[in-house]
Order: C-alpha cells, then structure tokens, then sequence
C-alpha cells in the first residue's frame, strides 16, 4: 500500500486550482513524475505556470520538498517519498 505525498499550492496557483493542497498516493517518485500526478489529480492542467518547454523550471519557479529548495539539490530529479510535503510556488508576476 502506498504513502502519500502532499502537495501544498500558493498563491496564483492556489487561486488557479481553487485548493491549497492534494494528496497523491505514492512511495518513491520524482518531482517530475510527482508534478505529473498531481496535475491529473488536479483535474486540470497548471505545470505551465511552473515549467518551460524543455520541462525545466522557469526562472522564478520555487519548489520546496520538506522546506528544502529543489534548485539547491538535483532539480526535478529530486526523490520524494511516502510522508514528504512539496510546496509549489509559481514565478511571481509584477509590474
């Protein structure tokens, strides 16, 4: 049986999403393949206001696993697991 990963939302994407969080099944996944799940659970699309075309992070992006930026260790490569939480913070905008 699998753990579950929470995936916390803020700001535009929180509003976009209408949710703060989901949970997504799942022992031992990436941050890609997690951020794939999660969209799916989502019911509707939202990685374009996190990733470039070559699925890469657009600058301003900031993803945290367990308080720890993603940048600072091995990307969307990054392991997570059963009991981990992932904050997705989108590119703020401004003018």
């Amino acid at each position: 049986m699998a753990g579950t990963i929470t995936v916390r939302f803020y700001a535009l994407l929180r509003r976009r999403l209408r949710t703060p969080a989901l949970e997504v099944e799942a022992d031992a996944l990436t941050v890609r393949e997690l951020l794939l799940l999660a969209e799916k659970k989502a019911g509707q699309p939202f990685l374009d206001e996190l990733l470039d075309a070559g699925t890469g992070l657009l600058e301003g992006t900031m993803i945290l696993v367990n308080g720890e930026n993603i940048r600072l260790k091995q990307k969307l490569e990054t392991q997570v697991g059963a009991g981990d939480t992932v904050d997705l913070f989108s590119p703020a905008g401004g003018g």
